[in-house]
């Protein structure tokens, strides 16, 4: 009985072994096929790859970010110059609403630059009381256009004229060039 199990357990190696071999040959014959599919499907996926990363901008993020970091800076000097175009775009719209719309944003940017510089404080009147002349030069200038944008925040029935918020950017716009944000 013993050598009768000893047979077939070598009966069935044989088999296996025969079906392995046969596996492996069939698999080495199409090696070549496999290969070629391997390649043309790796190329189409790195393609589309760098096409999606191209195309939502990951990359640009990316650097961005980088490029924040190794210049310690919270805003970039791309981001400034969109965000100072809209502002120009709402001044020369001309009327009350966007200049005091492109008055507003203004403020808010150079809020931001300051933030950014590591000056603190919780609001913009805050971090320039800590600014130094030395930091920024024409101080009081700038506190005179935050007290334009206060009155337009707090006073409803605010009239700005056309000259004074041309003053006011105008100082806005030296301070951020100062800071090298803005070109």
């Amino acid at each position: 009985m013993f050598d009768a199990i000893k047979n077939q357990s070598e009966t069935y190696l044989q088999k296996t072994q025969l079906l392995a071999n046969s596996a492996s040959a069939f698999y080495f014959s199409k090696l070549t096929t496999l290969e070629a599919i391997s390649a043309v499907l790796s190329t189409i996926l790195f393609i589309a790859v760098i096409y999606l990363v191209i195309k939502t901008g990951w990359l640009t993020v990316r650097v961005n970010r980088w490029q924040d970091v190794l210049l310690k800076t919270n805003l970039s000097k791309k981001e400034t110059q969109k965000t100072w175009g809209g502002i120009q775009k709402h001044f020369f719209a001309g009327n009350d609403n966007d200049l005091k719309i492109a008055i507003l944003e203004a403020d808010k940017l150079l809020d931001e630059a300051l933030r950014g510089a590591g000056i603190q404080g919780n609001t913009l009147g805050d971090r320039l009381k800590k600014v130094k002349p030395s930091q920024l030069p024409d101080i009081d200038a700038i506190w005179q256009a935050h007290k334009v944008r206060n009155q337009i925040a707090h006073e409803s029935d605010f009239k700005l004229k056309r000259d004074l918020a041309e003053r006011a950017l105008g100082v806005y716009e030296k301070t951020l060039r100062g800071l090298e944000l803005i070109d």
